[in-house]
């Protein structure tokens, strides 16, 4: 076959932003073909822009291509225009270091981020000319897997990935090459091969090998191994020794502006916090972190590499960084050298918090992004979101003294037990905010960006069993903030109703909905977490062709004694611990941060859970300050985690200490 490069060139110019298609960005890697025994492609199912915002992208692409016999490239979903270019002119859809058609690799990996990205997962399959399902797929295609926090509730995509990779991909991602290179040198046929990784590997899921079962009213019954040598649990893969585990530090530099355009650091991964609605934060338990010392190191040869000019340092929660003052000082002193600014991603609101204005001297002073998520006591008590308003005003305050002139503000609307009190106190806490300015300075009200999500019930929370609200109930919030007030410095963005039930019903859906997904394809979904792309008729279409209840599916409180979709996944958190914190949630009653002196039982081994904690130990006298006591530890040593303990179960979580 010709080069598709070759074939692309003559219309490029007649296509949105044609530098994307090309490849060939500083620090690319590529290698001779003859001298690798592994073809893979990291496919990110969404644009060119957002693919290459991705962090664990650049950790995955990075580690695969430092194994001498593998070659990992790059695929993202070509923009709508170049999409029906290629459909048009016949072209398939190929990698961007060699211009390779999807179908002639040996491995093509899916990343997914977000269950809207599904629809994008088919059209590149379509594009890239591999059978769209798994069981057409033949000796001399691909072997299709998919991984991110997709892959804990897999059953929608069941009927076309081979694969389902669960948790931290960076190090397991190794012995899942080194098996299929096994495999293939042995000439081993796709149903083997596919045994092999089902029986070696306890986080790779191979849907083929287990069948679902249904209630006599068509309920999800549960999912039953064909074979007795497969596990009847897919357990996920974590990364232990955070500290030294790979790192990019010369990755990609893209051909064109990107959202993310700046040098990223993962300072910590997990969150200890334990709200009720949060799938990361329970998915990536056990908390790790990085020592400012070593996070300063990545940064600055990531600099060197790349040419960048700013850093961004990257968790689920930065303000919860231990030693993030320290951290933050050392940036300063280290980053002013070299005329480097400093980014940190929207920020939980904690006492802590209010300390960072003053010392954040190389953070540019576009804006100051916080996520307080809700306006209430009440409905705080309700999520376990350990936050309080003056906290909040506090920072803003000490921002607008630092010369900050601009807030972002993230909450969500829609959560269970929500009331119209608590959605008008959004409004109400973003015009406090915004008077505050004047109140402190003198100068006019502040601009406040307030940016409001839906509330989606996700797998592997508290309220996984929640109902939604309807498509009209959410537009009716909306407007209530629409006409809440007049403050015109107040700029609302909203996310759509319909694309949130959409996300609502991938995340929810059992095997069955692969056929919805393949009506929307043939009625042209792609792209359905851009307004460009989402096209809810295609949805409904394919609703309604497939006899898809939305209402039964997502506006309505799931019972608590039947199976779920993804209950052969396991993360880590277990099952009655969620239960247990919805019953809580019931009641109003929060739960202490995990970082507190007392296990909550979740299901992370917690003798894995206390090592990480032992590593800086806790003074007993003060445990509700016990992150600044790890912040002194984290600055006072490198932290090197040892080889994982043996496991233990914590019966009595209520007597369970720490240390």
């Amino acid at each position: 076959m010709s080069s598709v490069l070759d074939r692309i060139r003559p219309f490029l110019t007649s296509v949105k932003t044609p530098a994307q298609y090309v490849g060939r960005e500083w620090n690319a890697v590529v290698k001779d073909p003859a001298q690798v025994r592994l073809r893979v492609a990291i496919a990110f199912p969404d644009s060119y822009d957002v693919g290459m915002s991705h962090l664990g992208l650049k950790i995955l692409y990075g580690v695969m291509n430092t194994l001498d016999f593998v070659w990992c490239e790059r695929a993202f979903a070509p923009w709508m225009d170049m999409g029906d270019e290629l459909v048009r002119r016949g072209i398939p859809l190929a990698t961007r270091e060699s211009h390779t058609p999807l179908s002639e690799l040996d491995v093509l990996g899916f990343s997914l981020q977000s269950e809207l990205t599904y629809s994008n997962v088919l059209h590149m399959l379509d594009l890239g000319r591999v059978p769209m399902l798994a069981r057409d797929r033949g000796e001399r295609d691909p072997i299709v897997i998919a991984g991110g926090s997709g892959a804990t509730h897999p059953e929608p995509l069941a009927d076309f990935v081979d694969v389902f990779f669960v948790g931290d991909g960076e190090e397991a991602v190794v012995e899942f090459l080194k098996t299929l290179d096994v495999c293939k040198a042995a000439g081993a046929s796709r149903a083997d091969t596919l045994l092999e990784i089902a029986r070696k590997h306890p986080y790779c899921y191979v849907p083929r090998f287990y069948e679902p079962t249904y209630a006599a009213d068509g309920s999800y019954a549960g999912l039953v191994p064909l074979r007795d040598d497969v596990p009847t649990v897919i357990e996920g893969a974590q990364v232990f020794d955070f500290e030294s585990c790979y790192v990019p530090t010369a990755p990609i530099v893209p051909a064109t502006r990107v959202v993310h355009d700046r040098v990223m650091v993962e300072i910590m991964r997990g969150c200890t916090r334990g709200c009720r609605f949060c799938q990361a934060g329970m998915l990536k338990r056990p908390v790790r972190a990085r020592s400012p010392k070593r996070i300063v190191e990545i940064a600055l040869e990531t600099l060197k590499n790349t040419g960048y000019d700013e850093v961004s340092l990257q968790s689920l929660s930065s303000g919860d960084y231990p030693a993030i003052l320290d951290l933050l000082a050392l940036c300063d002193e280290e980053f002013a050298k070299v005329r480097v600014g400093l980014a940190l991603p929207s920020l939980r609101v904690t006492q802590q918090l209010a300390l960072l204005p003053g010392r954040m001297k190389t953070v540019r002073k576009a804006g100051l992004t916080m996520a307080p998520e809700v306006g209430t006591d009440h409905l705080r008590r309700i999520l376990s979101k350990e936050i309080k308003n003056e906290d909040l005003l506090t920072t803003a305050g000490a921002a607008f003294d630092h010369g900050w002139d601009l807030v972002k503000l993230y909450f969500m609307i829609g959560n269970p037990a929500e009331t119209a009190e608590d959605v008008m106190a959004i409004y109400g806490m973003a015009d406090e905010v915004s008077r505050l300015r004047r109140q402190r300075t003198g100068k006019p009200n502040a601009f406040v960006n307030v940016t409001v999500s839906n509330f989606v019930p996700k797998p592997f929370t508290p309220f996984q069993w929640a109902r939604m609200l309807g498509i009209d109930e959410i537009k009716e919030r909306q407007q209530m903030l629409r006409t809440a007030g007049p403050n015109r410095k107040i700029a609302f963005k909203f996310h759509k109703a319909e694309s949130s039930t959409l996300e609502a019903v991938l995340a929810r859906g059992d095997r069955r909905l692969g056929k919805t997904l393949l009506a929307a394809h043939r009625h042209g979904a792609r792209f359905d977490a851009w307004d460009e792309g989402f096209r809810w008729e295609a949805w409904q279409a394919a609703f309604q062709e497939t006899g898809l209840d939305v209402e039964r599916m997502v506006n309505a409180t799931l019972d608590p004694a039947k199976p779920l979709p993804w209950d052969h996944i396991a993360p880590g958190v277990e099952k009655k611990f969620l239960l247990k914190e919805w019953e809580r949630s019931g009641k109003a009653e929060p739960s202490a941060d995990c970082f507190g002196p007392r296990c909550h039982a979740c299901g992370v081994d917690a003798k894995l859970c206390f090592h990480f904690k032992r590593g800086f130990p806790l003074p007993a006298d003060k445990p509700k300050d016990s992150m600044h006591f790890l912040g002194d530890r984290l600055m006072n040593k490198t932290f090197a985690v040892a080889p994982r303990p043996n496991s233990a179960t914590v019966h009595d979580a209520e007597a369970s200490p720490v240390a």
